[in-house]
């Protein structure tokens, strides 16, 4: 039998839980490209030190259908030029109550009213992402041409550390380097 080990900390979507060497993903987890373990859901880390995978245990898991119109918010979990796949984790309206499971797609033409190159001039692996539904059904197509839709929370690509709205940029807490983003209007973190 197995022991299995929960961790006492709650994770968010993105969170780092460990590396592909210590521990396999398991249910609400998956891999960066540098290795890292990372939550896709909010919940509780659990450990199995005898099968060496990590799962997270949801807070709550309910599945919704949702409509177009809705403002979800979501982390990037895979991308390349043109596409960003974002597992959703909650809707605006239902944010106190309830989270979401469920799979957003984000194409490149659905990111700005001007033309943009590439989807890595938008959004990187792992920003959490604030975006409206356009339709789908079990996987969504999604919107963040509006104002207010885009990155919400983001870290830099240079050295790590969080991005700071400043004056419609995203800037780096520690290296100062500007990182290209499609940022909202309401990111977290805005330098005063």
């Amino acid at each position: 039998m197995s022991r299995l080990v929960t961790g006492e900390k709650k994770v968010f979507p993105g969170d780092r839980l460990g590396i592909i060497e210590e521990y396999m993903p398991g249910s609400d987890v998956y891999e960066d490209k540098d290795g890292y373990l990372r939550s896709s859901v909010t919940g509780i880390a659990l450990y199995d030190s005898i099968k060496k995978v990590v799962n997270i245990k949801p807070v709550t898991r309910k599945y919704h259908i949702l409509k177009p119109g809705d403002i979800v918010e979501g982390v990037v979990t895979y991308m390349n030029d043109d596409l960003a796949f974002i597992k959703i984790y909650w809707v605006e309206d239902r944010r106190l109550t309830k989270t979401v499971d469920a799979l957003g797609i984000l194409h490149i033409s659905q990111t700005s009213q001007s033309f943009v190159e590439s989807m890595y001039d938008v959004v990187r692996l792992n920003d959490i992402v604030r975006a409206k539904i356009l339709g789908g059904r079990g996987v969504y197509q999604l919107t963040i041409k509006e104002p207010q839709l885009g990155v919400i929370y983001a870290k830099c690509v240079y050295c790590g550390a969080p991005l700071v709205y400043d004056s419609g940029r995203l800037v780096c807490s520690s290296c100062g380097e500007v990182n290209k983003r499609k940022a909202s209007i309401n990111y977290i973190l805005v330098k005063h």
